[in-house]
């Protein structure tokens, strides 16, 4: 029988920020902006859906050397305009105390093909806006560091300092 692992805390439920992420603005730029201006520091991207100019991110591939047999794609840019369709992620730290946010979505070109992808940061301008919903946790800190088990930055959850 397979082990069943996890790693799981319950938060508060915080502030839901609603927005938009105006045209030229970095997709994920515009999303720590969001969280800047609101003082949010942990949370979940619920949805965002829109446009954008250009998409850039990666997708995973096999890859028997990795520890977890998987590795990222090199960039892939896949010129617009180009519709986001889904779009969600997870807003913490870094281990240095920078915004991270780690950010996954859908979207489509002209030709309607679909791309499912971990997108980029500096690569994705908005086109003619991004609208977004925002949960913000409390009582919890969710730090993005190096996973030694898979070799993935990956969010920890930790409960919160008094």
């Amino acid at each position: 029988m397979n082990q069943m692992r996890t790693q799981a805390l319950a938060s508060k439920s915080g502030r839901k920020i609603i927005g938009r992420i105006l045209p030229g603005t970095d997709l994920i730029g515009g999303i720590e902006k969001i969280c800047q201006d609101n003082h949010l520091v942990y949370g979940t991207i619920v949805a965002a859906i829109g446009s954008l100019s250009k998409g850039e991110f990666v997708y995973a591939l096999p890859d028997k050397s990795a520890k977890m047999g998987v590795k990222y794609s090199d960039p892939t840019t896949v010129e617009g305009p180009l519709e986001l369709l889904a779009c969600q992620g997870t807003i913490g730290l870094s281990v240095e105390g920078d915004l991270s946010i780690h950010l996954h979505g859908l979207m489509s070109g002209p030709d309607m093909k679909v791309y499912g992808c971990h997108f980029l940061e500096n690569a994705n301008p908005v086109l003619i806006t991004v609208e977004i919903l925002i949960h913000e946790h409390e009582g919890v800190s969710m730090v993005r560091e190096q996973d030694i088990e898979t070799g993935f930055p990956l969010f920890k959850f930790y409960e919160a300092l008094k």
